[in-house]
C-alpha cells in the first residue's frame, strides 16, 4: 500500500474537523482519541504529533471557530449598506451561532468540573479578538447619534459577557427541563429570557428606536 503523505497543516485540519464532528454528534466525553484517528484513518502517533491531548484539540477547534467569527465580524463591520444597530444585531447572532451549532460541546466547556480546560481556553481570549470590532461599530454609531455610549470597548465586552451568560442559562434550562414537571415549569423561560435580553441590549446602547432580534 502506498503511504499518503499530506501537508502538515492539511493533516492537522483533518484531525480538527473530525474531532469537531465527533464532539458535536457523539459528545466530548464519549469521543476518544482512537475515535478521532479512526475517522481520519491515521495512527495515534500522528495525532500526538499535532496535539498533546483531547483537550488541546478541543481548544484548537474553538480557536478555529473564533478566527472564523472574527473574520465574519469584520465583513459585517465593513458593509456600507447596514445601519450600525443592524450590524451589531448580526454580530451578536453570529456569536450565538457558534454555540447553537455545538450545544453539547459548549455545554461540556461550561461544566464547572473542567477547570483545566477553562485555563487552556483563557489563552484563546475569544472576546479580545471580536470585542474591538464591535467597539468600532459602536463608535461609528455614537458619531452618527445612533447610540449613546461613553465607552464602546468596555460596552462590547459587557454585551458579549451578557449574551454568553444568557446562553449558559439556556443550556442549564434545557438540562433541567428533561423531566415532564420541570418542562412545564420552564416552558416560558426561553421566550422571557430572550425578550429581556433584547430589551437590555437596546437600553445598554441607548438605541430605544431599534428592536434587537436574537436567534437563540
Amino acid at each position: 500500500m502506498v503511504r499518503i503523505v499530506k501537508d502538515p497543516e492539511e493533516r492537522r485540519r483533518e484531525l480538527m474537523d473530525a474531532a469537531e464532528r465527533l464532539f458535536i454528534t457523539e459528545g466530548y466525553v464519549q469521543t476518544s482519541i482512537g475515535d478521532i484517528v479512526n475517522e481520519v484513518k491515521v495512527s495515534q502517533g500522528t495525532f500526538y504529533y499535532y496535539f498533546d491531548s483531547k483537550e488541546d484539540v478541543l481548544v484548537a477547534v474553538l480557536e478555529k471557530e473564533i478566527m472564523s467569527m472574527e473574520s465574519d465580524f469584520c465583513q459585517i463591520a465593513n458593509r456600507n449598506d447596514l445601519d450600525e444597530a443592524v450590524k451589531l444585531n448580526s454580530m451578536l447572532n453570529r456569536f450565538i451561532s457558534i454555540a447553537a451549532s455545538g450545544k453539547r460541546l459548549m455545554g461540556y466547556v461550561h461544566e464547572g468540573m473542567n477547570a483545566t480546560l477553562h485555563k487552556k481556553l483563557m489563552k484563546v481570549r475569544p472576546f479580545a479578538r471580536i470585542a474591538p470590532v464591535m467597539a468600532e461599530v459602536i463608535s461609528k454609531g455614537v458619531d452618527k447619534g445612533r447610540f449613546n455610549v461613553d465607552h464602546p470597548l468596555e460596552t462590547s465586552y459587557l454585551l458579549l459577557m451578557l449574551v454568553s451568560s444568557a446562553l449558559r442559562m439556556f443550556y442549564l434550562q434545557e438540562t433541567l427541563s428533561s423531566s415532564k414537571d420541570a418542562a412545564n415549569d420552564c416552558r416560558n423561560f426561553p421566550g422571557n429570557m430572550r425578550t429581556a435580553l433584547e430589551d437590555l441590549l437596546s437600553r445598554a446602547l441607548g438605541a430605544s428606536d431599534y428592536k434587537f432580534i436574537l436567534q437563540i
